[in-house]
């Protein structure tokens, strides 16, 4: 009797163990199959990143010192979450690449291609712009949609931060950027100026 119960013993571990064997070997074919995936996926994600990069220029010193200026104001008015990822995760350019290329646009400063991190800084940001606290909300905008926010959050958050940031009424109302940008945040953001007791019905005012 004895004997008969050793035997079923060793056969329930051998079953046991030729379980845990088929499972190990499952676990690791599934976990091969995932970093297979995971490889592809990061390798075509860094090709695509190269080709927006490749066919796209830098900006040259001088604008590379302008785009410079304007993080280093953020970050002097406190806007260290927005520094930190325009300082640390951007790819700046000041020419479309072949992505942007498709994409009309019209009084365009810059835009951003979320989640590559890839800023393009257009001719207006360094012309129309009047000085280094405009391109700032310029690049305080971009940074929003770094974050991954869309058009309405952007415009939203630049508009409640302008006085934060030094870009008011009183400061730059009479700038052709401040009447654009102001227009641009009425389209995008019209729960900010639903408020017929304030100012241009201004609810931030």
């Amino acid at each position: 009797m004895l004997r008969l119960v050793e035997k079923c013993y060793t056969l329930f571990v051998l079953k046991g163990r030729a379980l845990v064997l088929f499972a190990s070997d499952v676990l690791l074919a599934m976990l091969q199959q995932t970093a297979t995936h995971v490889t592809a996926t990061v390798l075509a994600l860094v090709a695509f990143y190269l080709s927006l990069v490749s066919t796209s220029l830098p900006p040259t010193t001088y604008e590379r010192d302008q785009v410079d200026k304007a993080i280093q104001l953020l970050a002097d008015r406190g806007f260290s979450d927005e520094v930190f990822l325009l300082k640390g995760t951007t790819t700046f350019r000041r020419t479309d690449h072949w992505l942007n290329a498709f994409v009309e646009k019209e009084n365009a400063y810059a835009s951003t291609n979320f989640p590559f991190q890839i800023v393009t800084v257009y001719s207006d940001f360094f012309s129309k712009a009047a000085d280094d606290t405009e391109r700032a909300m310029i690049l305080l905008h971009e940074a929003r949609h770094l974050m991954g926010e869309n058009e309405n959050e952007a415009y939203s958050y630049v508009w409640r931060h302008r006085e934060q940031l030094g870009w008011s009424l009183e400061s730059h109302g009479t700038t052709e950027s401040f009447v654009t940008i102001e227009q641009q945040t009425r389209e995008a953001a019209p729960e900010l100026f639903n408020c017929p007791e304030k100012a241009w019905e201004d609810c931030t005012e």
